[in-house]
Formats: C-alpha cells, structure tokens, sequence
C-alpha cells in the first residue's frame, strides 16, 4: 500500500503545468532548458566544489541543481506550493524511488518520506500549499560536500 504522501506525490505529476528535464546524473546542458519550460529565471552561485543552479519559477516551485565541476547534476531540491514532477527530476532513478515508496512500511502516517537506496536518496515532506525535498546520488557528491549542503 503506498502511503498518502506517495500518492500526492504521484497525483500531482498529472496536474503538474510545467515538467523538468534536468535529472540526477544528467549534464548541465539543461538547465536554461529548464527555466525556459518553468518559465523561471536562473540564478547561479558558483562554490568551491561545485555550482548551484537555482530556478525560480513563475509557480511559485523553487529547484535548485547542484552541479559538479565537470557538469553532472549530482542532487536536485525543490520548495514550493506543490510537488514538483518527480517522474522527470529524478529521470533514470524514479522506477527505484517509486519501488521505495511501495514498500514503506507505514503508510500514510508522516507527512515526511526518506527512500535511502545504495545509490539514490531521496527525502521529500510537505503538506498543502508547503513541500520541499532534496534527492541525491551519494557517489556523485564531490568530497567535503555534506547533504546539509543541499537545501
């Protein structure tokens, strides 16, 4: 059973207006392509390790991508008054988060979802008008990166 949290999720890609084409472990090319379907403007800080694209979109959904110097998304997060497409942000690793979500052992209790796989983790929280998440492919994440880093 996938809990209400999951299903909201899930739901909300079918209403979702606009979709992301940047994806864990994808390139840096997409990002103006990004902001362009968001129809959001494009912000970048450059760190030490890495570069921080974040998209503010017209919606109101703010997705940050972290990139490492050699232009590989290597996290994603989001904040906003809806769910982002998880489908499309999460590209080649979605079947493995939608496999996490199927097996949460309580269902529909939290307002917060944490999938911790071997090579993706996810973690995702919200309620109506207020969600936010971050996903992330540990081994991409360059050293001295920590995961508090991607907010």
């Amino acid at each position: 059973m996938i809990s209400r949290l999951a299903v909201l999720q899930l739901g909300s890609m079918l209403v979702w207006s606009g979709s992301v084409s940047a994806h864990l472990g994808s390139d840096l090319s997409s990002v103006q392509a990004d902001s362009i379907v968001l129809h959001g403007v494009v912000r970048t800080t450059g760190l030490v390790d890495y570069d921080v694209h974040e998209i503010d979109a017209a919606a109101g959904l703010t997705v940050r991508e972290f990139v490492t110097r050699g232009g590989t998304v290597f996290a994603l997060s989001w904040a906003g008054p809806v769910p982002p497409d998880l489908q499309l942000l999460l590209g080649n690793y979605f079947g493995a988060y939608a496999a996490g979500l199927a097996a949460l052992k309580t269902p529909g209790r939290n307002r917060s979802v944490r999938i911790a796989l071997a090579d993706l983790i996810v973690e995702s929280s919200g309620h109506l008008r207020a969600y936010s998440g971050r996903a992330y492919l540990p081994a991409l994440m360059p050293a001295g990166v920590s995961v508090a880093d991607l907010r």
